[in-house]
């Protein structure tokens, strides 16, 4: 009997990967993920069969690419499928590196250009003839005064890319600036190159997308949803809508200008008043609002793999109007959201909640379906009510860890007074780089055989300290001044005998990759005779707070000294 075709999905969000893997995996298809958290509710479906967790990319993404051939190689997987950028831009700077057999599920060199580029996109889109919001591109002799002449107010502000890959694990953001001295501050804290960012007027209406998938230029299968709940150009609440062929019209040719083969949701805004509506962006790749058009019978991810594992040309189907999706947790937290930006609005506040309230009456009458609650396929939307209960209870991260003292791990470190501690952060540029200079230190002068080393849970290497945090660090006869952070990744956390943690967000951080790891995790502040159960990230702050928390570290440390010479 044939083994059943093999896809790898990564990702591990409740909407685009969510949505994938159900899709595939209904059809027979042995689901595989590459996920980023270890405990992201998705993770739990029925229908992945496998998990395997890829390195982070970084400095060049060597570790990466290996781990990631070898995976294919053994694997023999029929079709990897990104399902957003920090999986699809590594995978189209190394297809090359990767076995032939195995199909990538990426946009070509010339869509990744046009639709990856948020300037890019608005250059195709004008030569296409499809509307687009007027816009400023920040260049050298910019000036807020032009801009504002230009476009007016307020403006959004855009970075061209959301990822790149350079950092590929920070993102970018659109921000609304009401002002000229909002958009200075923006300015000053983003030092834009030139021709890396841009403004937009902003356009008033709802959001909308169409969602195709392409062979070659043509649209093979179009799908088009309106945002029911929407806030600050987010919705986890959508409706499926009539197409209108005028937007369809203008994605087909954007989408023959690029010889487009794959699945993109265009994304617009529509003024219900006057009609009229342009484009905002290109998502060229399994988009949030996926989970709507698979629950209502379009199943674009199983049509795509048809397309490029199997070179079957699907014919388009017809779905059903008014049908609606929610996300309910992420609907829940926007709610809380509105509520209290309303909160001294009486009136638009009643008015907000009951529609949204009103508007669970559609799951009695069949019109509505969650993006996560499935019949089929339940694990995901237990676990994910399960970590919002937990969140609410503020349930501290270490419950169920023995991060004091009585650590087993750490007292095979007492009783040998030897082996090797790692102080974690998060992003190993403030508490815990200082922590790993002061220990040796400290351990050294009481000939004590304890290695130390210092990482950031965050994926972002060679960031220096910030200058407060040296100054204070020379203070403390500590010299941060060479520091550069280096991110955890499993050798240095399998040759660590104890990880020294500083508060819930670095055992929360850690328990996402290493969970297998966890008994190692101790809380440096266990060695604090004042009780105190953390020691909070100083970064942003004054010098002051950092003097404070490095005098703390100090007689955490000194402690764990004469706890290791005592025994």
């Amino acid at each position: 009997m044939a083994s059943p075709p093999k896809v790898l999905v990564m990702g591990d969000d409740t909407r685009s990967f969510l949505a994938c893997v159900r899709s595939l995996g209904r059809r027979g298809i042995e689901v595989h993920a590459a996920p980023y958290s270890l405990d992201a509710p998705a993770l739990q479906s029925r229908y992945i069969c496998k998990v395997h967790v890829l390195p982070y990319y970084l400095d060049g993404g060597a570790k990466w690419l290996q781990a990631m051939q070898t995976l294919c190689i053994d694997e023999q997987f029929d079709m990897v499928l990104p399902c957003e950028e920090r999986a699809l831009l590594p995978l189209c700077a190394h297809q090359a590196d990767l076995p032939v057999r195995t199909v990538l599920a990426i946009p070509d060199l010339v869509a990744l250009d046009a639709f990856f580029d948020k300037i890019n996109t608005r250059h195709l889109a004008q030569r296409c003839g499809v509307p687009v919001p007027d816009g400023y591109i920040w260049q050298a002799g910019s000036s807020v005064a032009e801009l504002q002449a230009k476009l007016g107010l307020p403006v959004a502000a855009k970075h061209r890319q959301s990822y790149c890959l350079q950092q590929l694990y920070v993102r970018t953001h659109v921000r609304l600036l009401d002002d000229a001295a909002a958009i200075n501050l923006w300015l000053q804290s983003q030092q834009p190159e030139p021709d890396t960012v841009f403004f937009e007027q902003v356009f008033d209406g709802i959001g909308l997308g169409v969602s195709v998938l392409c062979h070659q230029g043509k649209v093979l299968q179009a799908f088009e949803h309106h945002r029911a709940n929407e806030l600050a150009g987010s919705s986890y609440y959508r409706k499926s809508m009539p197409l209108d062929t005028e937007r369809l019209d203008a994605v087909a040719r954007m989408v023959a200008a690029t010889q487009y083969t794959g699945l993109a949701m265009f994304e617009f805004k529509l003024n219900t008043g006057t009609g009229k509506w342009v484009l905002l962006e290109v998502n060229a790749r399994p988009w949030g609002s996926l989970p709507l058009p698979v629950a209502w019978g379009v199943d674009f991810p199983y049509r795509l793999y048809q397309l490029l594992c199997n070179g079957q040309i699907t014919p388009p189907v017809t779905y059903p109007i008014g049908k609606y999706n929610r996300n309910l947790i992420a609907d829940i937290w926007q709610m809380r959201t509105l509520v209290s930006q309303l909160k001294k609005q009486p009136i638009q506040l009643s008015s907000a909640m009951l529609r949204w309230l009103m508007g669970f009456g559609r799951l009695l009458l069949l019109h509505e379906k969650h993006d996560v609650w499935v019949a089929d396929d339940p694990a995901p939307a237990k676990t994910e009510i399960r970590q919002f209960v937990k969140q609410r209870l503020s349930t501290p991260q270490s419950a169920g860890l023995v991060t004091g003292q009585d650590n087993l791990a750490l007292a095979k470190v007492i009783s040998q007074k030897s082996g090797h501690i790692l102080f974690l952060c998060q992003g190993n540029i403030c508490r815990s780089p200082y922590a790993e200079r002061k220990a040796r230190s400290i351990f050294n002068s009481e000939n004590l055989s304890i290695t130390v080393d210092s990482a950031g849970m965050l994926p972002r290497n060679h960031r220096p300290s910030p200058d407060v945090a040296i100054e204070a660090a020379r203070q403390c006869s500590v010299d941060l001044g060479a520091h550069l952070s280096k991110c955890a990744d499993d050798e240095l956390i399998a040759k660590a005998d104890v990880v020294f943690v500083f508060d819930d967000i670095n055992v929360a951080s850690f328990k996402q990759r290493h969970p297998d790891q966890a008994n190692k995790l101790v809380f440096l502040s266990a060695f604090q005779l004042t009780g105190a159960s953390h020691i909070a990230d100083p970064d942003g702050r004054d010098i002051g707070v950092f003097c404070r928390t490095y005098a703390t570290i100090d007689a955490c440390l000194n402690n764990l000294a004469l706890r290791l010479k005592s025994c």
